[in-house]
């Protein structure tokens, strides 16, 4: 009865979202949906299938979950990654089981998936499904890739950091691992993910590396601790000589959210990489100074990356004022700007959306066509949504 009374429940949601809509209506809508996931999940090619999967999780519908699953044993490891993030988003009972048996998965960048998977579902009393974070993720912390066991004991600071209390033994193993050139890298991105205001003076020592990435991964990681004092480090980067170090600087200062970073960031929007311009504008955003004139000239760009940053970048602001923008790429001659665009309008739409994302059913990319059903889904079944980023919180 109960499971009858839900089901009642998503036919009255979908009849009101679809003004006049019949149930048939509902049901082809769901069945061309469910015939577009089918056929990407089994498609050949392992981009479609990774959209597939990733589409399902941004959808929202837990009943979908066993659709994603056997893809935890996808050849591909980036499929299986996407898997992990998508069977997290989605939840149900027995994603912890899932997660714990993916983390044995051949491919450090899965297990990196659920160390952060984990974390991002750990609650306010330090567990996941009723176990205390530290148990769950002892396994992680002996992992030989340095970025999973590295990424594990960033998990464990942030969660003490968030008590009032690092545990020392962990962060320092992650300062250790800074001074080895092999794996700085994966350990300044730790840095980032703990939240630790005690790694700010490593990271400013970072960001005077001779190496730009390093400098850039510096820079990435205070704009996660996004502590006020790191204004002034990060400040003076945005004359660095590389792009992508400018770039990560301007969108660490609109995390901080000082306003003394909007003269400064205005300055950005006449750089010469198109990648900085859309950077400082996605910080002006942040910090309550819409640039939209800078988007609309990046979607003018040849090179496809920046057409797609843009829409990444509208998504992370966040403004639905911005859907114009999003929905004109929907006709770029691109898939993967239109896949971007699609999600962005998924995540930041509603009713009127719909019968936007509806006609890219019919997207001559099956990758495209996957991630419009999934967000289409999205916006009908919106009262299912969990709040999750697998990105970081």
């Amino acid at each position: 009865m109960k499971k009858k009374s839900l089901q009642i429940m998503r036919l009255l949601l979908v009849c009101s979202l679809f003004l006049g809509c019949s149930v048939s209506e509902k049901d082809s809508t769901r069945k061309d949906i469910l015939d577009i996931f089918k056929s990407s999940l089994r498609h050949e090619n392992f981009f479609v299938r990774s959209a597939a999967v990733k589409a399902i999780g941004e959808m929202g519908d837990p009943d979908l979950a066993t659709k994603v699953i056997p893809h935890f044993k996808d050849p591909e490891p980036f499929v299986r990654l996407f898997t992990v993030e998508s069977v997290a988003q989605l939840g149900g009972p027995d994603t912890l089981k899932l997660l714990l048996a993916a983390g044995s998965d051949p491919d450090p960048m899965v297990r990196i998936a659920v160390v952060k998977a984990l974390q991002e579902l750990t609650g306010l009393d330090g567990k996941v499904h009723g176990l205390p974070l530290g148990k769950i993720l002892l396994p992680f912390l002996k992992d030989p890739d340095p970025t999973v066991h590295l990424f594990a004991k960033a998990a464990l600071v942030k969660q003490g950091a968030e008590k009032g209390c690092d545990p020392c033994e962990m962060l320092d193993a992650i300062f250790a691992a800074t001074a080895d050139p092999e794996t700085m890298p994966s350990a300044l991105a730790a840095l980032g993910r703990s939240h630790s205001k005690r790694a700010i003076p490593i990271l400013a020592k970072a960001l005077l590396h001779a190496d730009s990435s390093i400098r850039m991964f510096a820079a990435e990681a205070l704009g996660e601790i996004a502590a006020p004092e790191t204004f002034p480090l990060l400040a003076p980067f945005i004359k660095d000589q590389d792009g992508s170090v400018r770039a990560s600087a301007a969108t660490a200062l609109g995390k901080i959210g000082d306003k003394k970073a909007i003269p400064i960031l205005e300055r950005l929007l006449t750089d010469s990489e198109p990648s900085v311009k859309i950077s400082a504008a996605e910080a002006l955003a942040r910090l309550g100074k819409i640039r939209f004139d800078i988007y609309q000239e990046g979607l003018k760009h040849d090179d496809y990356g920046i057409r797609h940053a843009v829409m990444g970048s509208l998504q992370k602001v966040g403004n639905v004022a911005a859907m114009p923008i999003l929905i004109s790429g929907l006709s770029d001659k691109a898939p993967r700007v239109r896949i971007a665009a699609v999600r962005a309008i998924g995540a930041l739409g509603g009713e009127k959306e719909i019968p936007v994302l509806r006609g890219q059913l019919s997207d001559p990319d099956l990758s495209v066509r996957a991630y419009a059903a999934g967000n289409l889904g999205r916006l009908l079944y919106k009262p299912k949504m969990k709040s999750f980023e697998i990105s970081g919180r």
